[in-house]
């Protein structure tokens, strides 16, 4: 490895031997034993080998993972569940050994995996404390030195003379990322386990992490939050059944991952699984009535070149209109604080679909959304069926109470399960398990916002990134 380096993955591979049945267990290596015994090559040989292979299989969890990382990195690992990132940060950890290839690593590693891994349940915190420093390679008295350190990050009061198994999750985590931060690592591995805690601790923890990579510690993070991987890791790293999709820069990478999630979905309504049925002829009786036009639908001069614009689609559709406009319906792509900026786009219907919804995203120059909305949550329900040939039109007006700066527009069409609407209330766990993503365009059209105009009382609508709905009262309450 090069100076800098401290982890390098080579051509790492994972199999794990899956049995017909526990007793095919036993019977394969006996038979595989007595094929050795064997002369080399006898047809008798060859069918005993061939009798204990034919009791397994491989399952290939890695195939071919080759990456480095550097001193001072934050590196993000992302993927759906089953496709290798625990096996991966095991291997890296010490804990796992790869079935092909190898791992290099240069230096102290401190590792949050499972919850309560390295923990014995029967132990009171400050305990594991001790035991989990020693395994870390701490004397005594540097544990001593450390404790009340890692007792106050933690923040579990008398809880830590108190055995683990008595703990919470949330206190779990505190305790285990307290001590693995606290031993001086040059390499950290965190596997989802910051998700368990509430946010005023996942800030804590994102905070310490900052600071252990200015001191050039390296953090690799698993993650299905994409928004903090998005923020904290300089590149990710995107699995797919065991091998590695993309990696490059996390703003990317979130978008990749995406794209694949949605091909995969894609490819199940295509099948059968969740295909929209047929469209309606024109002259059935429960067809939908053609909606009012859109008021202001600006002209072809208003249109937005999307040439070049990144899209993602499954083919189902295509966006054929693009505009942006201030309230007056001028085309605009400078706007002022708290004025409302106007989008219309289009999408063409190439296949038949239910329940289309528009979407729109507003991101910052580091691509995280500081506002998207689909048009169901401004209560507009969209047609049940619509027919390939159709076009849908949407216009969503948005007050730009935002922070000063530039931004980028994404525009999407979506389709969600017919049941779903018929729920008295949509979670966004439901719609995210539900939803398709048909057709979208990333970073279609560049705004940006800046102060209003008026200068009293103040020029700023308000401060931080957004502005919320808010209301003020003052009372004076004269001296007795």
């Amino acid at each position: 490895m090069s100076g800098d380096t401290v982890i390098s993955v080579e051509g790492v591979s994972k199999a794990y031997r899956m049995w017909d049945s526990p007793s095919a267990r036993l019977a394969s290596p006996l038979l595989a034993s007595a094929s050795r015994l064997l002369p080399k090559n006898s047809a008798a040989g060859q069918r005993l080998a061939a009798q204990a292979q034919a009791r397994y299989r491989d399952f290939w969890a890695l195939r071919n993972i080759s990456f480095a990382v550097r001193q001072g990195e934050s590196v993000g690992i992302i993927g759906r569940n089953g496709s290798g990132k625990s096996t991966l940060l095991q291997i890296i950890a010490g804990t796992l050994q790869p079935t092909e290839g190898r791992v290099q690593v240069n230096g102290r590693v401190a590792a949050l995996l499972e919850l309560g891994s390295g923990f014995n349940q029967d132990f009171t915190g400050r305990e594991n404390v001790y035991l989990n420093g020693a395994v870390l390679g701490l004397t005594r008295q540097e544990i001593d030195n450390r404790f009340d350190q890692i007792a106050a990050f933690a923040d579990i009061g008398d809880f830590i003379e108190q055995p683990v198994k008595t703990y919470s999750s949330g206190m779990f985590v505190r305790l285990a990322f307290a001590v693995q931060t606290a031993v001086e690592p040059k390499i950290l591995i965190v596997d989802e386990a910051l998700s368990v805690g509430d946010v005023f601790f996942q800030q804590r923890c994102y905070e310490r992490m900052r600071q252990l990579l200015d001191t050039g510690v390296c953090v690799v993070l698993a993650s299905h939050d994409l928004g903090s991987v998005q923020q904290f890791c300089s590149r990710t790293l995107v699995f797919r059944h065991g091998e590695v999709a993309f990696h490059g820069p996390s703003a990317e990478a979130t978008k990749v991952y995406f794209q694949l999630e949605q091909q995969e979905r894609a490819a199940a309504f295509a099948s059968g699984a969740g295909s929209a049925p047929a469209a309606p002829s024109p002259d059935t009786s429960n067809a939908a009535p053609r909606r009012p036009a859109i008021p202001q639908w600006p002209g072809p001069e208003s249109a937005v070149d999307t040439t070049g614009c990144r899209i993602i689609t499954n083919d189902w559709a295509r966006c054929t209109y693009l505009a942006v406009t201030n309230a007056a319906g001028e085309t605009c792509r400078h706007f002022r604080q708290g004025q409302t900026m106007s989008v219309f786009y289009e999408f063409e219907i190439l296949r038949d679909m239910e329940f289309c919804v528009g979407c729109l995203t507003v991101r910052d120059k580091t691509a995280q959304p500081v506002h998207s909305k689909i048009t169901l949550q401004d209560g507009l329900r969209s047609p049940a069926r619509v027919a390939a040939g159709s076009r849908l039109r949407y216009r969503q007006d948005t007050v730009l109470n935002v922070h000063c700066a530039e931004y980028t527009l994404d525009v999407a069409l979506e389709m969600v399960a017919s049941d779903l609407l018929d729920q008295p209330g949509i979670t966004y766990d439901d719609f995210m398990r539900t939803q398709l993503r048909i057709c979208e365009l990333h970073a279609a059209v560049a705004v940006s916002v800046r102060l209003r105009e008026e200068t009293l009382p103040f020029q700023l609508l308000h401060f931080g990134m957004t502005g919320l709905p808010s209301q003020s009262a003052l009372e004076v309450i004269p001296p007795a």
